[in-house]
């Protein structure tokens, strides 16, 4: 069985919905329960199905995602009438120089060792499926599947 990719026209309409949210809830499964924590999105990427973390390979959030790599993000914008949640799988990414490529110079309060630090993974969320309401309009979206608008 292939894997369903998605189309430049699906991740452009999601993409302008979280280009401006820096913070995401990052959920995770533990021990029969789910746990969540605000991580950044880092601004420098461009969403094309997936989204991009940095984390320290030894947190909690790794070990669960090992577990169990199903994830849930939430962006929220309330202010600006956007909430967008995002259903995938993560996996651990161990690649120097697409740290480097990602590194922002605000991700320093966080990772005091820099991109070249051992210590720091990359966490990639290949999104399955996405549920989003702006503009008045509820919308899903799965890859290969387009954007299908929800009548309330």
């Amino acid at each position: 069985m292939t894997e369903a990719r998605w189309r430049p026209d699906d991740t452009h309409e999601i993409a302008e919905l979280i280009k401006d949210i820096d913070i995401c809830m990052f959920v995770t499964r533990s021990n029969g329960s789910v746990r969540g924590r605000p991580m950044s999105n880092n601004g420098k990427v461009e969403f094309d199905g997936d989204n991009w973390f940095f984390s320290y390979r030894d947190s909690p959030k790794v070990a669960e995602i090992e577990a169990d790599p199903r994830v849930e993000l939430a962006y929220i914008a309330t202010d600006q009438g956007t909430w967008v949640s995002v259903e995938g799988r993560a996996e651990i990414v161990e690649d120097d120089a697409r740290k480097r490529d990602l590194w922002e110079p605000d991700l320093e309060a966080w990772f005091h060792g820099g991109p070249e630090d051992d210590r720091i993974v990359l966490l990639k969320v290949r999104a399955e499926r996405i549920h989003a309401w702006a503009r008045g309009e509820e919308l899903v979206v799965e890859p290969g599947a387009g954007v299908q608008r929800i009548e309330s």
